[in-house]
């Protein structure tokens, strides 16, 4: 369950962060399954009864909280980070996607319980 929405939510991070950019103010999308709300940097999800699903927060690479930004740092020393988002759900942990860039690859790498994890590494050529 929790890689299937952890891969959901990737996907809607890229999503997100495309039509968020262009928001202004706050913003809502309705569906028959719930509904989200955008503003600024931060999209949360709700079921139609308005139960909480997940919430994504972006960052820019200057507004990185620091225990995440030493955490990715003691692995991946030699890049640098271009931003990060947030992830939050009822009933699990924090998980926080950081993505790196060096000279040769762009990484995207999850943090969760201080312990890292490379989820894409694709190399510059």
């Amino acid at each position: 369950m929790k890689k299937s929405i952890f891969t959901i939510a990737l996907g809607l991070i890229t999503l997100l962060t495309v039509s968020t950019s262009f928001a202004a103010d706050a913003k809502s999308f309705a569906s028959e399954k719930g509904y989200t709300v955008t503003d600024g940097s931060k999209t949360s999800a709700f079921t139609q009864k308005g139960k909480w699903v997940y919430t994504i927060t972006r960052y820019s690479s200057d507004a990185l909280p620091k225990d995440i930004f030493d955490i990715v740092r003691n692995t991946y020393d030699k890049y640098y980070f271009n931003g990060m988002e947030k992830i939050e759900q009822p009933g699990n942990d924090v998980v926080y996607i950081v993505h790196l860039e060096n000279n040769s690859s762009i990484k995207t790498v999850r943090v969760s319980n201080g312990e890292t994890e490379l989820v894409q590494d694709f190399v510059k050529g």
